[in-house]
């Protein structure tokens, strides 16, 4: 029995096709993939909070489990088209996917088991795309990617950095309520150069301490800046950068707490962090790419605080549908709470069993580093590991 919402995406598509002229729109893609996996993890010092175990398992994933079954790189279902315009050239486009918990079955109700990845509408010719709705950001399409491309671990030093954004920013994926333009495409070494600028819109909010209004919204329309480009050489050697940050004001005068109920001062919730990133890929053969990737983020607080973390990765194509990625990085953060990321190894290695389905080993290993805070007190470092065995059929 299908859920309410496969109902409503299914008359969505099949009424907008119904609505729309013969030949006035290319028909619809519909696509979308099933990823489920067997993971092991272990993490007996309790540090691995870049490493996010057991995503979308059906109960989660602990150094107290022996193993279980994850759904980590969201199996989704998406529908895509365009439509050339005639009007001064224009192509319209649009994407909608849809995440799919296919790990919980849920009692067959409505009750949670799609949720939106991507949602865009966008207007575009020659001169670039302008496009509207949730999208990936650029910070990982010009940035993370360099070095970081494992379907689900392999991100902790990349967390590490990009989760002391807020709100859609942070962690780095795909970003909320957003409005971007873009010229040319930063995958690959496709286009000799490739430019991104997004918006983020309407995004933040506050709890506040002991009242009976509980939230509080961003004051600010535009929340966040994200602007990147790349440059490519003869389709193999790609620079690029990527800069984004935020813009918050929330009243001063009233108390805030976080989701715990300990108070949060105004002034951290004002505070405007940044991000800076630089990096590099090189394709040296059809087989071997070797790429670089550096982050920094200024997090605007009173004692100028900065996190950064640099990765090395290579990609590797060994042929008949073997291929595998290895990457080193380490991060550090200047606040004395917090443990640095000595070592952040990660990688994969992947058999294609046909053009559509692959099976995959990934492993992602963490060590931090102990040290002691400006109280006095112990940060506890440690190791934490992860290993996935999954399997993937695309349609």
């Amino acid at each position: 029995m299908m859920t309410m919402k496969k109902k409503i995406l299914a008359l969505a598509v099949s009424g907008g096709l119904a609505a729309a002229p013969v030949g006035a729109m290319a028909a619809p893609e519909i696509y979308g993939l099933i990823d489920i996996g067997i993971e092991h993890y272990s993490d007996s010092d309790g540090v691995g909070g870049d490493i996010f175990q057991g995503l979308n398992s059906v109960a989660g994933n602990s150094d107290d489990r022996d193993f279980a079954l994850s759904n980590g790189l969201q199996s989704r279902l998406g529908v895509r088209g365009s439509e050339e315009l005639d009007v001064a050239d224009l192509t319209a486009s649009y994407n909608m996917e849809f995440s799919v918990d296919v790990l919980n079955e849920d009692g067959g109700t409505a009750s949670g088991d799609l949720g939106t990845r991507l949602g865009w509408v966008a207007l575009g010719s020659d001169w670039g795309k302008v496009k509207v709705g949730s999208q990936w950001q650029a910070l990982y399409e010009f940035g993370g990617w360099n070095t970081h491309r494992t379907d689900v671990h392999g991100y902790g030093s990349y967390y590490y950095t990009t989760g002391n954004l807020s709100n859609s920013q942070a962690f780095g994926f795909r970003q909320d309520s957003a409005i971007s333009y873009e010229y040319g495409s930063a995958w690959g070494h496709s286009d000799p150069f490739a430019a991104q600028v997004t918006l983020g819109v309407g995004e933040g909010s506050a709890t506040q301490n002991n009242t009976d209004e509980d939230t509080v919204q961003n004051e600010e329309g535009i929340t966040s800046l994200q602007a990147a480009f790349q440059y490519s050489i003869d389709k193999r050697i790609s620079f690029n950068a990527v800069y984004a940050t935020e813009f918050n004001t929330y009243d001063s005068t009233i108390g805030y707490q976080d989701g715990n109920g300990d108070p949060v001062a105004p002034s951290t919730l004002n505070q405007e962090p940044s991000l800076y990133n630089v990096g590099a890929r090189w394709s040296v053969t059809d087989a071997l790419e070797l790429a670089a990737n550096y982050t920094m983020v200024d997090l605007d607080n009173a004692a100028d605080d900065k996190v950064d973390s640099i990765a090395v990765a290579s990609f590797m194509d060994f042929g008949n549908g073997l291929s595998g990625h290895l990457g080193v990085s380490q991060a550090s953060d200047d606040r004395n709470t917090v443990a640095d990321l000595d070592l952040n190894v990660y990688g994969y290695i992947k058999q294609a069993l046909s053009d559509r389905t692959d099976i995959r080993l990934e492993l992602e290993t963490a060590d931090y580093d102990d040290s002691v805070d400006s109280n006095g007190a112990a940060v506890s470092g440690g190791t934490a590991t992860v290993a996935l065995v999954a399997l993937q059929h695309n349609f």
